[in-house]
């Protein structure tokens, strides 16, 4: 839901959550675009199920889902702006002959540029409307019917798998290794990474290429120090702490570089994008593997990689 209100902000409503992906900034961004305002006019509100329903936060799955719908509907809400602005007898572009009108930076203005230039909130006080509220959704609009509705968020909230007829939504990644094996200890360190991505369209770019780097960095978690150990005897996990359940730090990570070498799939997404938020981790382990293989000639199958299982 977008709704317009009186000072001139943008209010973007859903039901959806931010657990720290950035679900926030890119709907501001993606509501911004749309409605012709600056970012810092819009309001995003977030995280409760009296809202309009969401797509859930996982599958990689609500950034590709939502931000079709906010455009939609911010789409639709400028629209009515616009149309309000033309017809309500008290607007300052009524009688003016315009048969269209812009609206870019906040304000709304005639396309040849002559005519008033207006802020939205001037237009909401003339008009007289204390907000304006759309409601959108990325359904096409011959599946508007409340059965088709439930059938899609049910579906969604399976996760079911990104497919669809005869496309494939899936991103892609290739990770490059670089590892240094200590020919005494068996320690292995991770010297370089280079990896490559096809997720679509980046919402946001700075977001998205710090989500990559820290799938990459629990991969090489996963690949060199993470394990429980768990005994046989009674089932209880042994190293149940922090203390002795061993994550990468700063020191265990090298220089990280992430390319993106995607284009918008809109086979995938009503804006082009695709899964972010799972894809960098996928293949890190496997990559790290084959270069200790490369390094070693000795081909360990089970994680982590340790050095009890190279000397």
């Amino acid at each position: 839901m977008i709704r317009v209100l009186a000072d001139g902000r943008v209010e973007v409503v859903s039901g959806s959550i931010d657990m720290g992906q950035g679900t926030y900034t890119i709907l501001a961004q993606t509501a911004a675009e749309a409605m012709g305002v600056s970012v810092d006019q819009v309001v995003v509100r977030l995280g409760d199920s009296r809202l309009p329903g969401s797509s859930i936060a996982g599958g990689s799955m609500l950034a590709g889902s939502i931000t079709g719908a906010v455009h939609k509907a911010a789409l639709a809400a400028r629209d009515e702006l616009v149309g309000l602005a033309l017809n309500a007898p008290n607007s300052p572009f009524a009688g003016s002959g315009a048969n269209t009108l812009s609206v870019s930076d906040g304000e709304i203005s005639t396309g040849s540029g002559d005519g008033p230039k207006v802020t939205i909130a001037e237009i909401m006080k003339a008009i007289g409307r204390e907000h304006l509220e759309i409601r959108r959704n990325t359904l096409s609009d011959d599946a508007q019917e409340a059965a088709e509705q439930r059938r899609a968020w049910t579906t969604m909230s399976k996760v079911t798998g990104p497919t669809m007829g005869d496309y494939s939504m899936h991103s892609w990644c290739a990770h490059f290794a670089e590892v240094r094996v200590d020919e005494e200890f068996g320690t292995v360190r991770v010297s370089r990474m280079v990896s490559a991505f096809d997720c679509g369209r980046l919402y946001n770019p700075k977001l998205v290429e710090s989500q990559w780097r820290g799938g990459i960095i629990m991969g090489i978690g996963q690949a060199l120090l993470e394990e429980g150990i768990v005994d046989p005897r009674n089932g209880r996990t042994m190293n149940n702490n922090v203390g002795d359940y061993l994550v990468p730090t700063n020191a265990d990570i090298p220089d990280l570089t992430v390319i993106s070498v995607g284009v918008p799939d809109l086979n995938a997404s009503a804006l082009g994008g695709k899964g972010v938020g799972e894809v960098g981790i996928v293949g890190v382990a496997p990559a790290i593997a084959n270069a200790v293989y490369h390094a070693t000639g000795k081909r360990v199958r089970d994680l982590p990689i340790t050095l009890e299982k190279l000397i």
